[in-house]
């Protein structure tokens, strides 16, 4: 059954996402060691207990470089992928630092050129559940691997973004390109090749799941491209009229944000899905 699916998250990240930047991107994705003091998981101040944050291949943060042979550092990127107390409750992508090119004012002569290099953190609350013995580390339902895939996409937008303003940086960039580095790498939850890489060692994924799987990425689409269809239409009636310079804008018609009509079509949309 689908619901059966299991994915070893550390094969995820070494096999996958680090494989994935390197095969595509020419990028070398290496974790390192992190300091207590860089840490925000930790519960007790100065403590150096290895099972109060968690560590390398534990559920703490974990810390990554990210490298590329002619181009240089890229950046860094924290995971810290488990939930925990107190901690944010969802799925997203944090910029901490953004890249951009340095003023000169504050850049020595020989670095000039060279950017402000980016840090982000990537944050989940994945299931820590355990995975089989011969692998160790968490084990994942295939939506917290496209969610992981999505959110690393983010990530990567913001460290290979090359800008001269940081405000213009990574996500920062115009609100409908936004979301195309996340879903292009999305798109590798739903490659069976892929998809047996991250499989536990005691996991056998057949053609068959992998087709029916790779068959519900669509379903219900024609519902999902309708209410996208619906949303640009009331933008457009709103937002779609162009001023020149100079014109003065006529007043919207305050009952377009109230039409019974368009309210109308949003119910019908609920209850179809519903």
């Amino acid at each position: 059954h689908l619901s059966d699916l299991q994915f070893n998250l550390e094969k995820l990240v070494q096999k996958g996402m680090t494989k994935l930047v390197e095969n595509l991107f020419g990028i070398h994705m290496v974790e390192v060691e992190m300091s207590p003091y860089e840490r925000w998981d930790i519960e007790h101040a100065g403590t150096d207990d290895e099972s109060n944050h968690g560590g390398k291949n534990g559920d703490g943060v974990r810390k990554f470089e990210f490298h590329h042979d002619e181009e240089g550092p890229l950046g860094t990127m924290y995971l810290d992928l488990h939930p925990r107390r107190g901690k944010y409750v969802h799925a997203a992508h944090f910029t901490i630092r953004c890249g951009c090119k340095p003023r000169p004012q504050f850049s020595s002569e020989n670095k000039k050129k060279q950017h402000q290099l980016p840090i982000v953190a990537l944050v989940c609350n994945l299931a820590s559940r355990s995975d089989d013995i011969n692998t160790g580390g968490a084990i994942l339902s295939h939506g917290e691997v496209e969610t992981l895939l999505h959110e690393f996409g983010h990530a990567l937008h913001s460290l290979l973004s090359r800008t001269s303003f940081q405000h213009l940086s990574g996500t920062r960039a115009p609100i409908d390109f936004v979301e195309t580095p996340s879903h292009f790498m999305e798109h590798f939850a739903w490659e069976p090749q892929f998809l047996r890489l991250i499989a536990p060692s005691s996991m056998l994924l057949d053609e068959g799941i992998l087709s029916t799987l790779v068959s519900t990425r669509y379903a219900f689409r024609g519902i999902d491209v309708r209410t996208q269809i619906l949303y640009a239409l009331f933008d457009q009636a709103l937002f779609g009229t162009f001023y020149p310079h100079g014109q003065q804008q006529q007043q919207q018609n305050p009952s377009l944000y109230h039409s019974t009509q368009f309210f109308a079509l949003l119910r019908s949309e609920e209850h179809r899905v519903g």
